[in-house]
């Protein structure tokens, strides 16, 4: 391989790092991913865990996964399907049912009556809450900084992007929440739930 001359060396052969080097190739330049495990895929790596159990061996989901890649990749012609599970967290508990938290919110409060009623109340309108920050940030996670020497059309798409998702939030109060919620501590930020076990699984989730 040192005598083979390679425009771009990629190191890691994780779906960040493989999805550069497509990109390269395709602008026509020799690349080189190199990867110190026995395959690629990193996070995105599927493992076994118990004899006919397999699981993603760090991300679960790919929520973040820009629908310009796998257009550009042409992904779902390489096999890519997306899965939208009904059963979005399964919490055992040590006696009696476990906790479900399911795509459908009020599916979900139904399951929490049994543990707390107030919390059975109020965790539809937190479910929309957090959707709508959720998009706004999923926004935020992709937006470029615009060139402020040189705004191009471009930075004003992605400002009414924005715009659109943070009007998802609700005018006035909903942005304040935004604000005060981002940068929030996941412990105060699930403290208002009586059921310790559905404040855990958000609280997970969120570090995930």
């Amino acid at each position: 391989m040192a005598s083979t001359p390679f425009d771009v060396v990629v190191v890691g052969g994780g779906h960040n790092g493989l999805v550069a080097a497509a990109y390269l190739a395709r602008a026509r330049l020799k690349v080189v991913v190199l990867e110190r495990r026995e395959r690629p895929g990193g996070g995105l790596d599927t493992e076994v865990i118990a004899p006919g159990f397999r699981v993603p061996a760090v991300a679960h989901t790919v929520g973040r996964l820009r629908r310009s890649v796998v257009r550009d990749l042409k992904l779902t012609r390489h096999g890519l399907g997306l899965i939208s599970p009904e059963v979005r967290a399964f919490v055992p508990q040590r006696e009696g049912p476990a906790l479900v938290l399911h795509a459908d919110p009020t599916r979900t409060a139904e399951g929490l009556a049994r543990w707390s009623r107030a919390d059975a109340r109020t965790y539809p309108e937190f479910d929309r809450k957090l959707r709508a920050l959720s998009s706004f940030v999923a926004h935020l996670n992709v937006a470029l900084p615009p060139d402020i020497s040189s705004p191009a059309l471009g930075d004003a798409v992605t400002g009414i992007r924005l715009a659109r998702a943070l009007r998802g939030l609700g005018a006035g109060r909903g942005v304040r929440e935004a604000m005060r919620v981002l940068p929030m501590p996941v412990a105060d930020f699930v403290e208002g739930f009586e059921t310790e076990s559905l404040a855990a699984a958000i609280a997970a989730r969120g570090i995930q």
